[in-house]
């Protein structure tokens, strides 16, 4: 048996959160909902303008493979993380914060980039917006990875973003086929509409060989399948990946297999923040399956989860909470 349950592989980002107004949006002509790739030069002036305007919430470590695995971890599954920070203030809180939630990490520090930050911006709908400057995770090479995590992994969950810088992506590539050879299983995330948009052969040339695990919402299958009729979108992922979860939001998800597709409904929230909500979900439903759960029943605990999640501010819930609603979760008839 394998040490590490789940190693999610993915950009290592300081989450910088502000609560804005959507005319804000519209005055930085940002399309609301998405994920925008930056320069340091421009993510720098728009820190400012923020800040200008509207109170930062305290700094978190993000990237959506960490928000996953924070909450696997946190449920009592074993981790592991694979990213790269710089060596600075920025990167030291990184790797602290992954030390102390127990999160076995390859954090590499070497390069002359910062480490990467994700500018959040939650509307008053509870809608989140992003602008993501990569920095050094952007580097992340096959040569800098601790390959002991790999051979010790039972589930390797890699997050969609990874396909947009070269580096990562040919990283990511090698990393699959070292999995596989290793019979361990892959899991990814489509992690955003604009990503799919953007790269959609490359997240395809990660699935040449289905996959075990894909995780997206509706707006990425649309995207990923160039179609919003559910029975084409279900034959095309069902090409690509052997389990599908397709979130819908407060309506639940879908969970599709070889086998069968079931809607899971989505449970009552007062949400006031969407950001981390799918990631939130993932780790969830890794943590149940690596516990060999049924996958409607591990479908059913990530919407719980994310239900819990969309209503606090922040892409997580404090580290003993989920323990808490996992409990609370059991005794649901």
């Amino acid at each position: 048996m394998k040490k590490i349950n789940i190693l999610g592989i993915g950009n290592a980002l300081v989450d910088k959160q502000f609560l804005i107004d959507d005319s804000f949006l519209k005055d930085i002509s940002i399309e609301k909902g998405t994920m925008g790739l930056c320069e340091s030069n421009y993510q720098e002036e728009l820190f400012k303008k923020l800040s200008k305007h509207y109170k930062k919430s305290k700094d978190a470590c993000g990237g959506s493979a960490t928000n996953t695995i924070f909450a696997a971890c946190s449920l009592g599954s074993s981790c592991g993380f694979i990213g790269k920070v710089a060596k600075d203030t920025n990167g030291k809180f990184y790797k602290e914060d992954l030390d102390r939630i127990g999160i076995q990490n390859n954090i590499i520090g070497e390069g002359k980039e910062s480490t990467g930050t994700c500018l959040i911006m939650i509307s008053p709908d509870a809608e989140r917006t992003m602008s993501t400057c990569l920095g050094i995770s952007a580097n992340l090479n096959f040569s800098d990875i601790d390959q002991n995590l790999l051979a010790n992994s039972e589930i390797i969950y890699l997050e969609g973003y990874l396909v947009s810088s070269d580096p990562c992506f040919e990283t990511s590539k090698k990393i699959i086929e070292t999995g596989r050879d290793r019979k361990a299983k892959i899991s990814v995330s489509l992690s955003d509409p604009n990503i799919v948009k953007a790269f959609k052969n490359r997240l395809k040339n990660w699935m040449t060989e289905p996959i075990d695990y894909l995780f997206c919402n509706f707006e990425e299958a649309k995207a990923f399948c160039e179609s919003d009729d559910l029975e084409k979108i279900k034959n095309s992922l069902l090409s690509v990946a052997k389990n599908i979860f397709i979130t819908d939001g407060s309506n639940g998800a879908y969970v599709i297999t070889t086998s069968f597709t079931k809607k899971i409904n989505g449970f009552p929230a007062e949400a006031i923040d969407t950001n981390g909500a799918g990631d939130m979900f993932a780790g969830g439903v890794l943590n149940l399956i690596s516990k060999k759960r049924t996958i409607e029943e591990a479908t059913m605990f990530g919407c719980f989860l994310a239900s819990k999640g969309v209503e606090i501010i922040g892409p997580r819930l404090k580290q003993t909470d989920y323990l808490k609603y996992y409990e609370k979760f059991l005794k649901i008839d």
